[in-house]
């Protein structure tokens, strides 16, 4: 386990550092703000500092008898409906518009999937469509695919 913790926090590290540089390439910022390098200089960071953390933890795991883990064990059904909701947000995110499709993604992952209560999943739904609503919308500039709910964020001019 030690050994394959290594061999994919090396692989993963070396990709952020090939994905850091290409990236770098591009403009990070540009005059109306972030331009087509900051997301992915970002994210090839934070690649990079998690692959860390891999061999970090690996470095410092106790030496114990080796345990053989199955790449998805138990959680095949699990990992199939994740998979099943990326691609389905993947195809309706621009015709039912951003809100509605991120909604509908995180009512079935919350509610049927991992099986919170409906207080814990309206919560994490109302939290997270504002969140992203200002973050994307209103500090990045970036628009959104817009739906049928579209009319109750537009500001009135």
């Amino acid at each position: 386990m030690k050994k394959l913790d290594y061999i994919s926090g090396l692989f993963l590290l070396v990709f952020s550092i090939v994905l850091f540089f290409s990236a770098r390439q591009l403009a990070i910022w540009g005059p109306f703000g972030p331009s087509s390098g900051f997301f992915p200089t970002i994210l090839s960071a934070l690649l990079a500092i998690l692959s860390l953390t891999i061999i970090a933890k690996a470095w410092f795991q106790a030496g114990g008898a080796q345990q053989i883990r199955k790449v998805l064990g138990p959680n095949k059904k699990k990992f199939s409906f994740y998979l099943f909701s990326f691609f389905a947000f993947s195809i309706v995110f621009g015709t039912v518009g951003y809100t509605l499709t991120l909604i509908g993604f995180l009512t079935f992952i919350l509610k049927f999937v991992e099986r919170q209560s409906w207080k814990t999943t309206v919560g994490i739904i109302v939290i997270c469509a504002v969140v992203s609503h200002f973050l994307f919308v209103e500090f990045l500039a970036v628009q959104l695919p817009e739906g049928p709910l579209s009319f109750i964020l537009r500001r009135p001019n």
